[in-house]
């Protein structure tokens, strides 16, 4: 992983200026994209760059999996009913 990395630094510095703002940008959108909270226009833009770029397309896809990872192994734990009802009853008193 950490070779990965370091490769990926020497990559991405190795790049003109303009290049590099393109990987700095999509890396930016990167979360955005894997959260489910990108735009329509920030999903077309990562994907056509990660098309093009080996750098950041290794990264989209460490990032991905390490995400997945980590929502698997999360405990799913259902919330009691009373902790709804005290939400709803204190955010209702406050309104």
């Amino acid at each position: 992983m950490v070779g990965f990395i370091n490769g990926f630094i020497n990559k991405l510095f190795s790049k003109k200026s303009e290049e590099r703002y393109c990987c700095k940008d999509c890396l930016c959108r990167l979360n955005l994209v894997l959260d489910g909270e990108a735009t329509t226009e920030e999903i077309l833009y990562l994907k056509e760059h990660i098309e093009s770029c080996a750098p950041c397309y290794g990264h989209y896809h460490i990032e991905k999996s390490v995400k997945e990872v980590i929502r698997y192994k999360l405990e799913q734990k259902p919330v009691p009913t009373n902790l709804i009802d005290s939400i709803r009853t204190n955010i209702n008193k406050n309104c």
